[in-house]
């Protein structure tokens, strides 16, 4: 079972994507509350009309869900625990 912490603050959440077409692009890396995380695996994609959602983990392995809200041009980030 996962649970879903609460979202954290928008305005500190950074993520940077492969190139390619179209915006966003699989996440290689995410910047949250100062940190810096490398994404070790993209673990599932999904689009949807309003977002496009990705579930990664790093290099320790920790799993967290990165949503891109292109209506707003935000990253919502939540923390995913086991």
């Amino acid at each position: 079972m996962w649970v879903i912490f609460p979202r954290l603050v928008l305005s500190e959440v950074r993520v940077h994507c492969a190139g390619g077409d179209g915006y966003p692009q699989q996440p290689r890396v995410f910047e949250l509350l100062g940190v810096r995380y490398s994404v070790a695996q993209v673990l599932q994609e999904w689009r949807l009309p309003d977002s496009v959602g990705y579930r990664v983990s790093t290099a320790d392995g920790a799993q967290y869900e990165l949503v891109y809200r292109p209506a707003r041009e935000v990253w919502e980030v939540h923390a995913l625990v086991d």
